[in-house]
């Protein structure tokens, strides 16, 4: 017998666990450009992320949901290697278990467990850590300077030779492949865009999010910066920005995103206009996540009244009287 799969999933070609282990192909690229960049602590933060998030969404599944066997979609493990590509190198391992719990438990958990969630939880964790660790957030480290040096994975600081007092001038080959001080997954232009490709060959992009999403953040870059265009600043901030893995993968998560082609093209629309929004006027640390978690509130919304008319029924929600 057919195992069903759990919502938004139901109606997929694929297996909800199968998506999700190519998902997670697709962000191999970036990971392994990260490690090459930042050393090992990276891949030592993405199995303590992960661990967390596939234990903690385990034992709760188990603890509150005994009757319904678990599902082992890989979803887990999504979150926790995109946490950990959305943070800088020299987070210290106690920051990433207390925000990969947050984000198993209270985002995930919570709500019902994987397919029923409101917010993104790897980006509500990145959030998290906005807030309980801000200095670890923003510490700035120089690529290839520390690449044997684990005492960041205690203290949360970078060593003094990795430190960067001053961000360097990058060149284009530097932006287009993620060698940058910057967050440890999220520079490379390149490596991400490989992963796009992984997606689209397994059919995994619903696209109307992320056309809406870079278009707006292209047009809208003209208005947002008309003092000082340049498109080398543009790719610089493509690189810097961590816009490129909103773009591919959180806008495309089918759970926090909404079901009609409508809804996601307003969502990817709002998403973009947010993304400037905060990076022109506001802090430029909270522009990658905060638009993601503040137009996932509205999903529910956009699938309450943009959602295919059910036939036999005037609209999906009321039937028809006789």
């Amino acid at each position: 017998m057919k195992r069903k799969q759990l919502a938004p999933h139901i109606h997929a070609d694929q297996p909800a666990a199968e998506r999700y282990l190519y998902v997670l192909v697709a962000l191999l690229p970036a990971f392994l450009g990260s490690v090459f960049y930042f050393g090992v602590r990276i891949l030592i933060l993405a199995v303590i992320s992960m661990f967390c998030f596939f234990m903690s969404d385990y034992l709760i599944s188990e603890k509150l949901y005994p009757e319904l066997p678990f599902h082992v979609d890989y979803s887990s493990l999504v979150s926790g290697l995109l946490l950990v590509l959305m943070i800088p190198a020299s987070t210290s391992f106690w920051a990433v278990i207390m925000a990969a719990l947050f984000g198993s438990v209270l985002v995930k958990q919570a709500f019902g467990g994987a397919g029923t969630n409101v917010f993104n939880p790897a980006f509500a964790a990145r959030a998290f850590l906005e807030f309980a660790c801000p200095l670890q957030m923003t510490a700035k480290e120089l690529p290839f300077k520390s690449l044997w040096n684990f005492s960041s994975l205690i203290t949360g600081k970078p060593c003094k030779e990795a430190l960067a007092t001053q961000i360097p001038a990058a060149r284009w080959l530097d932006i287009l492949s993620g060698r940058m001080v910057g967050m440890a997954g999220v520079t490379s232009i390149v490596l991400l865009f490989f992963g796009l490709l992984i997606l689209m060959e397994r059919k995994l992009v619903r696209y109307e999010a992320s056309i809406a999403f870079f278009a707006t953040i292209v047009v809208g870059y003209v208005p947002f910066y008309w003092d000082h265009l340049s498109f080398y600043q543009f790719f610089a901030w493509l690189s810097l920005g961590g816009i490129m893995l909103v773009g591919i993968f959180a806008l495309n998560d089918c759970t926090t995103t909404p079901m009609d082609p409508r809804g996601r093209i307003l969502f990817g629309f709002g998403t973009g206009v947010l993304t400037l929004v905060l990076y022109r006027f506001g802090s430029s640390n909270y522009a990658m996540v905060f638009p993601i978690l503040m137009m996932n509130m509205t999903t529910p919304i956009f699938d309450r009244y943009l959602r295919p008319r059910v036939f036999s029924k005037t609209s999906w929600f009321r039937e028809v009287k006789e």
